[in-house]
């Protein structure tokens, strides 16, 4: 069904592209947009999505891996686009216009639970911290004398 969505989607640009001109930008951003649409139109996931909107409600997406794999020792893996990353915040940012708080909200997700800094990164941050007297109670006051 794959490839049906992928010519599906060449005949929709390709049409488009005919009688509009696009930078080449434009062109791969469109192809991304009506792709996805398609293929979550082949899910069902769309007829849901317009449903909650019209109620009010916020569509929650459903992640494509376990949650169990999203958080790791080494990275973490960004469920927009599936890239494994030691940080997510500024890719989410740049790369989806997203904020944090949209993120969790978007996939129903718990801060606390899914941090968007992987393990082995947030620990050589601590102990970084802690080198430097960070976080110490009257840290400054001593350094200042």
């Amino acid at each position: 069904m794959a490839s049906e969505v992928m010519k599906l989607t060449a005949q929709i640009v390709i049409s488009h592209a005919s009688m509009t001109e696009l930078t080449p930008k434009e062109l791969v951003d469109e192809i991304k947009d009506i792709y996805s649409v398609l293929a979550s139109l082949d899910a069902g996931v769309v007829a849901e999505a317009a449903a909650a909107l019209e109620k009010g409600k916020e569509v929650v997406k459903k992640p494509p891996i376990p949650l169990e794999q999203i958080v790791t020792e080494k990275y973490v893996v960004c469920l927009e686009c599936g890239r494994k990353m030691r940080t997510l915040k500024t890719h989410l940012r740049k790369t989806h216009q997203l904020l944090p708080k949209e993120y969790f909200r978007r996939y129903a997700l718990d801060p606390k639970k899914y941090p968007l800094v992987c393990k082995e990164y947030s620990e050589q941050r601590r102990k970084l911290a802690k080198e430097k007297g960070l976080g110490a109670k009257g840290a400054r006051r001593k350094r200042a004398k």
